[in-house]
């Protein structure tokens, strides 16, 4: 029988002390090869479009039940109706776990603001300090359940049944989330936070940490003023009350799947929901289509689903379905195996594909000779792509002599090319989007201006370097 002793999750290791982002441990990583699905560069473009039409109106109805399920709550306090009132008004304010989510990816909304400002909003409700889970998002995204990688690994083995248990009125999970926040309001991060959020960003953490402690101390005060407990029902104990639905949702993601494997069919899962479910929890039950392509927005992930469908496991018809496999397998986790996990059967014809279009290399000359030399460096002509392949406002990808490039068009021929690696977590760039004159990266929302390889939107920090790019005849040429 395997032992029960309980894994360091930790980020930093038993004897390593804290090992910061910018170290060479990170930054020279060779990056994890992840199952991706087999659609087409065409495709997939179409699907990451962004537009704010969807996400208006769905956040507008959002806003309505806040202020219908909240005016029926305090109209209601004092009765027995107040119950039923604050259960349905703290639902759907628990909810803002998943608008915090979707936000922080960027994906929404086509208008950057109104993401941040939803994102922030969100962030406060459903107390997740917003610069400090920015950062930890990204890297759940690099390494999914991968042990001592990944900050939000809800279920860690042996399981604990009991946190699982507390967690669906948030009553594990919250109140150290509460205390990290005071911490951080202090500027007293931890070394798991020190990991994953570089030294120079940590002060936005604790701007931010200090005005979510300003906000609900004063709601508490006012509750203290009144003798009333009432205006701290509508901020802050939500999250607690009502954050069943987020528990009972959430859960489904991972729990119970295999760690350390980077593959997201075998550690994420798909389920079918309800409509009401769907629309609380912005269609996140795609949740294995959702790490594949995280930059896919929320409303376009049932196309998502439908378009690879056939190279992923079957998708669990309902959460019953998911809860008769899970809570078996979390129970075998906590008194027998920690090692046990749930095995998803692959579809036979699947496969590992790259959503990357690699072109053929020739070099020809243009008005700079073939090749030049230096003592250190030659340089070179390479053909990077035909014109017909890279429209408007679009990216490719391609190699040369081992190494990835990502060549970008803007308005007509005004064509450029970087290193085709992000400089954050080594996504692949080719598989973003070319937004307002900046590449985004497909895994963690970070951006870099396509024309000199600045860094313009965080988690990127680095520069890309960039190559000189030109058309001749119907194809492009990149100066390596």
């Amino acid at each position: 029988m395997a032992t029960k002793t309980k894994r360091d999750y930790r980020l930093t290791g038993v004897d390593e002390g804290v090992v910061p982002l910018d170290d060479e441990r990170i930054e020279d990583r060779v990056e994890e090869t992840w199952w991706h699905p087999n659609i087409s560069r065409a495709e997939l473009k179409a699907l990451m479009q962004r537009s704010d039409a969807p996400a208006l109106m769905h956040f507008g109805l959002w806003i309505a039940l806040l202020i219908v399920s909240g005016y029926a709550a305090v109209l209601s306090w004092g009765t027995w109706w107040a119950i039923p009132a604050f259960l349905i008004y703290g639902t759907i304010y628990s909810s803002s776990d998943a608008r915090w989510h979707e936000c922080g990816h960027g994906t929404p909304f086509k208008t950057r603001w109104l993401n941040e400002i939803f994102y922030h909003l969100s962030s406060f409700m459903t107390l997740r300090e917003a610069f400090l889970w920015r950062w930890s998002h990204a890297r759940h995204h690099t390494h999914t359940i991968v042990v001592g990688l990944d900050p939000e690994i809800q279920v860690m083995r042996p399981a604990d049944l009991v946190k699982i248990a507390l967690d669906f009125f948030d009553l594990r999970s919250g109140p150290p989330e509460v205390w990290r926040i005071i911490r951080h309001a202090f500027g007293k991060p931890n070394a798991d936070v020190r990991n994953f959020v570089p030294e120079q960003e940590r002060w936005k953490m604790y701007w931010s940490s200090r005005v979510y402690v300003a906000i609900i101390g004063g709601f508490a005060l006012w509750s203290l003023a009144i003798g009333s407990f009432l205006p701290m029902m509508f901020v802050a104990l939500p999250r607690f009350y009502g954050g069943w639905l987020h528990q009972l949702l959430g859960l489904t993601q991972h729990a119970g799947l295999k760690e350390n494997i980077f593959d997201h069919r075998q550690n994420t899962r798909t389920v079918y929901v309800n409509p009401v479910f769907r629309y609380l929890y912005m269609n996140m039950n795609y949740h294995l289509e959702h790490h594949s392509i995280p930059m896919v927005p929320y409303h376009a992930l049932p196309r998502l689903h439908a378009a690879i469908k056939d190279q992923t496991p079957t998708p669990y018809p309902n959460l019953w379905a998911v809860y008769k496999e899970m809570i078996p397998a979390l129970i075998k986790q906590a008194t027998e195996n920690p090692d046990y996990h749930i095995v998803r059967d692959l579809p036979s014809t699947s496969s590992a594909a790259t959503v990357i279009e690699q072109q053929p290399e020739v070099t020809t000359p243009l008005e700079q000779p073939l090749v030049e030399t230096t003592e250190s460096v030659a340089r070179e002509w390479v053909e990077a792509c035909a014109v017909a392949d890279l429209g408007e406002h679009d990216v490719i990808g391609f190699t040369h002599d081992g190494k990835l490039y990502a060549v970008y068009r803007l308005q007509g021929d005004q064509f450029y090319a970087s290193d085709g690696i992000c400089t954050h977590e080594k996504a692949e760039l080719a598989g973003g989007l070319v937004i307002d004159g900046c590449i985004e990266c497909p895994r963690h929302n970070g951006r870099f201006d396509v024309t000199n390889g600045k860094a313009t939107k965080a988690p990127a920090r680095k520069p890309l370097t960039t190559y000189h790019a030109e058309r001749c005849g119907d194809k492009v040429f990149i100066y390596i």
